[in-house]
């Protein structure tokens, strides 16, 4: 078994070579990073321990919350990073790991087509999270809960208590209705300004805290524009009792990334 492996974050266009190594960047557990240059295409590696990051222990430490976390956030960070310092980026989930520099460059070269198809469709952009979440206070009720609460203040103990279950499905159904609303609302907006939009289920639960959550590809000199768009929706009437959060930029995961890849041969 071999000591070290190598850790992919990203590949970006081999251009890049000098502005990554310039940078000193600091990985998964401080590793040095490193670009691995094949042909027109580079990979973006770090080296980390075998013994933790072969595939067997690799899987039971993705249980570990307390390991994972601050690994995934270095991993985030490299990436982040990278956008800063190239005009594309291509990068991977947490988990990509080679036996060595050879495992890189084979990948790059077997899916030399891929990564270029890929670069190209983020190149100059970055992905931005719209998220929409209940912000604590009274949502406004319509006119419906009022005839109710009328109707039980004016009811004997037994139809009251009925009437009160009857109050709760509709103040439900009523948020329902916003929710839904806002979220299209939201998603009507963004997608005017934005190149793509990846909106993720509704989330339905009237007791939970986020409701709503929009990945966005945009180009990266639209963020100002962007920005804008979501204060306005968050100051609008229908947004009351809401708030729209806009974090970002990201290397585009949902647009261009790809999946995890465990420990590759080389």
């Amino acid at each position: 078994m071999t000591s070290e492996l190598r850790y992919l974050y990203a590949v970006a266009n081999a251009h890049a070579d000098g502005a990554i190594g310039a940078a000193g960047l600091r990985g998964i557990d401080g590793g040095r990073v490193e670009a691995i240059v094949e042909g027109r295409l580079l990979g973006v590696t770090s080296g980390v321990p075998a013994s933790q990051y072969e595939e067997a222990p690799l899987n039971e430490r993705l249980q570990d919350l307390e390991w994972l976390a601050p690994r995934a956030a270095s991993h985030q960070e490299v990436n982040g990073k990278l956008l800063e310092l190239t005009d594309a980026v291509v990068p991977l989930a947490f988990g990509a790991i080679y036996r060595d520099a050879d495992g890189v460059r084979e990948l790059l070269r077997t899916r030399a087509e891929d990564f270029a198809d890929r670069l190209r469709a983020v190149e100059g952009r970055a992905e931005w999270i719209v998220s929409i979440e209940r912000d604590g206070v009274a949502i406004p009720i319509g006119g419906a809960v009022g005839a109710l609460d009328a109707e039980i203040a004016a009811s004997a103990p037994g139809r009251a208590f009925l009437l009160g279950k009857r109050r709760d499905e509709v103040i439900r159904e009523e948020r329902r209705t916003r929710d839904a609303a806002l979220a299209e609302q939201t998603w009507t907006t963004i997608e005017a300004i934005a190149e793509r939009v990846y909106r993720e289920p509704l989330i339905e639960d009237p007791t939970a805290a986020a409701i709503a959550r929009f990945s966005v590809l945009a180009p990266r000199d639209r963020e100002v524009e962007l920005g804008d768009v979501v204060r306005r929706l968050g100051a609008s009437g229908a947004s009351e009792g809401y708030r729209i959060r806009l974090s970002g930029p990201w290397p585009a995961y949902r647009f261009g990334g790809l999946p995890s890849e465990r420990v590759g041969s080389a």
